[in-house]
């Protein structure tokens, strides 16, 4: 057998569908052998391999094993003379194969080969090549300085930028996300993957063990590939770049020296405390940019509403500062609480939300105003006046912020993106219809053809790239009946990092795409949604369950008398209050659905309880699906009051 293909896969069901297709053209005239070793996915990518790729050789881990041990699982059963480590997220054209195997059966040196690799927008992946972790280059890496200066052939080694994109050339590292080995050469340096690296760098341990046998890894810029990068792992976390920093320690402790490994730890720390607090800086940036403003702008105009209203209006003694310090801080708390409680910080944004957030909150300022000893009641007026300008400013700022780029966030009234499908026209329609059922999908402006003749389509593909610009297209999903992979990755190419691109199968439900290699794949797809997915209605489902605790405890007295189980109730209330549970959560059964957003543990199910009557697990499950799908905070109030007797327990 000529190759053997080995793919590890992990909750990107999607993306491998995607990827199994383009495989399976890319072999034909092959004698070759698919594997995929799935690591316990929760997405039923297993049932979609055996069912729409009955052709492949699936192994099911009831545990995830890791990249490492998953791909030794497919090389022990391999029998191809080459094998091709590749990662579920990527897509490949119909000559790959042609290319890389011509070049490996007429090159004995090289033990390795990697292809030129871009990402869902076209553009060139520069991890399609790497250098070994030198000192310098650990440092330059760990610490992020290599992205400050990525064309400096020094500070981004890393990167090996000293070779060309186009540049056929020997590296030291190719990436594991698509690798293709001798296997022959395998059982000569201890193996394919040490097995002690669960994630990352395992693919510079076998580039360096292949390197000493004496054997080339050889960078091959005539075979592309399309890597979604970040869909398997997110690599934009701090968990990332933790796991990372520890598996290039682990390289340098097996392959260096003791004196080297210990220095390459010293400065490896540096770098991992280093990234550790640039990320969480910007990530705490990230959530709390648009808050911050907030509260400097009405700090401010508090600040400018207190001097106007004692200088030009009443003409009175200064407010003492003491008077400031204590009640301005709290103001601006309160507007601000009111505002996040509002949805005025969703990522979906809506003016009126703000508005009422402001409403709410001054409401609530005047109430907490009322309360103050008189020394700190200087003019209920400013904090009126403060609310109405303040309401103001901030619609017309977060506007003029969010047009230039600084505040992120998708208006309501924000037109969906206009997009174009590359197919023939039946499959147009068919693709057509999908999308209609697709929660925020684009906006079809109509059909590329996928041939030279252009019947009722827009144009034909080879004109594809001024019609995007003329016609203000964002989006081009490519249906693979009648197109070549190939033809897409020339498109993608030749148009352009200016538009995102979707690829579509015959007969799926999905597109799968990415914005870019820094970014998660992008998905379309008719699966279910869930409410409970949604960040503003966890907040909702968590003030809830705060409100309602809090009201319980204070009038206990009363309720008390109510309740079944009162001891426990009032643990309930606490173990709520504190978010070590939720009032309503999913009904516990033998078998759940695997991919219900995930929630804190219940205390009653999300249906009305009958004393005597245990509903089925497929009853359960569907109850708890709804429940996910359709929840309002309605749903959790009409669910306490209905099974409040049952609040201790059942």
């Amino acid at each position: 057998m000529k190759l053997s293909i080995i793919i590890v896969n992990y909750n990107v069901k999607y993306f491998l569908e995607v990827c199994l297709h383009a495989v399976l053209r890319a072999v034909n005239g092959f004698e070759a052998e698919v594997i995929v070793v799935d690591n316990n996915s929760k997405d039923d990518s297993g049932s979609m391999v055996s069912t729409k790729f009955p052709s492949i050789i699936l192994i099911e881990n009831k545990e995830n094993l890791g990249f490492s041990k998953a791909n030794n699982q497919g090389v022990a059963i391999a029998k191809g003379e080459y094998i091709l480590f590749l990662n579920p997220d990527t897509v490949m054209p119909e000559d790959f194969f042609q290319k890389t195997i011509t070049y490996m059966d007429t090159h004995p040196e090289a033990g390795a080969l990697g292809p030129r690799l871009i990402d869902g927008k076209g553009q060139f992946a520069p991890d399609s090549k790497k250098s070994f972790p030198s000192l310098s280059v650990a440092i330059f890496k760990t610490t992020g300085i290599n992205k400050v200066f990525k064309n400096s052939t020094y500070f981004n080694k890393y990167y090996a930028v000293h070779i060309g994109e186009w540049e056929t050339a020997e590296v030291d590292v190719l990436s594991g996300c698509c690798m293709m080995v001798r296997s022959s050469l395998l059982g000569k340096i201890g193996g394919a993957f040490d097995e002690d690296y669960f994630m990352y760098c395992e693919d510079v341990d076998l580039s360096y063990r292949i390197q000493r046998s004496g054997h080339k890894n050889i960078y091959f810029p005539e075979a592309t590939l399309i890597h979604y990068k970040g869909e398997s792992t997110r690599k934009a976390t701090l968990s990332y770049v933790r796991i990372f920093n520890q598996a290039l320690s682990l390289f340098v402790k097996k392959n260096y020296t003791k004196q080297q490994a210990r220095l390459f730890g010293i400065f490896i720390n540096v770098g991992i405390v280093l990234r550790a607090i640039l990320s969480v800086f910007r990530r705490i940036l990230k959530v709390l940019r648009m808050p911050l403003f907030d509260a400097i702008l009405l700090s401010l105009t508090l600040w400018l509403m207190k001097d106007f209203w004692v200088q030009h209006v009443k003409n009175i003694a200064p407010i003492p500062m003491s008077s400031i310090y204590a009640t301005f801080p709290v103001y601006i708390v309160l507007w601000l609480t009111c505002l996040y409680l509002n949805g005025a910080y969703d990522q979906q944004y809506r003016a009126w939300r703000v508005a009422r957030g402001m409403i709410i909150g001054t409401v609530v300022i005047l109430a907490y105003y009322g309360l103050l000893q008189p020394g700190l009641r200087y003019s209920r007026a400013i904090i009126i006046f403060t609310g109405f300008s303040g309401t103001v400013l901030m619609l017309g700022l977060h506007q003029l912020l969010h047009r230039i780029g600084i505040f992120k966030f998708i208006p309501f009234d924000a037109l969906p993106k206009k997009a174009v499908i590359v197919a023939d026209e039946h499959a147009y329609q068919d693709t057509a219809n999908i999308l209609r059922h697709v929660h925020y999908a684009p906006e079809l402006a109509g059909r590329i053809s996928s041939n030279e003749h252009k019947g009722h389509a827009l144009t034909v593909l080879h004109e594809m790239k001024q019609l995007l610009y003329t016609a203000g297209v964002n989006e081009v999903i490519f249906c693979v009946n009648g197109l070549s992979y190939s033809d897409i990755f020339t498109q993608m190419q030749a148009c352009g990092a200016h538009y995102d691109y979707k690829i579509h199968l015959p007969g799926s439900q999905s597109f799968v795409g990415s914005n870019s290699s820094h970014t998660s794949g992008d998905l379309y797809t008719i699966d279910r949604s869930f409410s409970l997915a949604n960040f503003a209605q966890l907040r909702n489902k968590r003030l809830i369950d705060i409100v309602s605790s809090s009201s319980f405890l204070i009038l206990l007295p009363f309720f008390i008398f109510f309740v079944k189980k009162p001891a426990s109730f009032i643990a309930n209330c606490f173990n709520v209050l504190v978010g070590k549970k939720t009032w309503i959560g999913y009904a516990e059964a033998n078998k759940h659905y695997s991919q219900l957003p995930v929630i804190r543990k219940g205390i009653a199910p999300p249906y009305f309880i009958l004393e005597g009557y245990i509903p089925s697990d497929d009853v359960k499950n569907r109850m708890n699906i709804a429940y996910a799908q359709q929840y309002t905070p309605g749903a959790d109030m009409q669910l306490m009051l209905k099974n409040f007797k049952y609040l201790g327990g059942y």
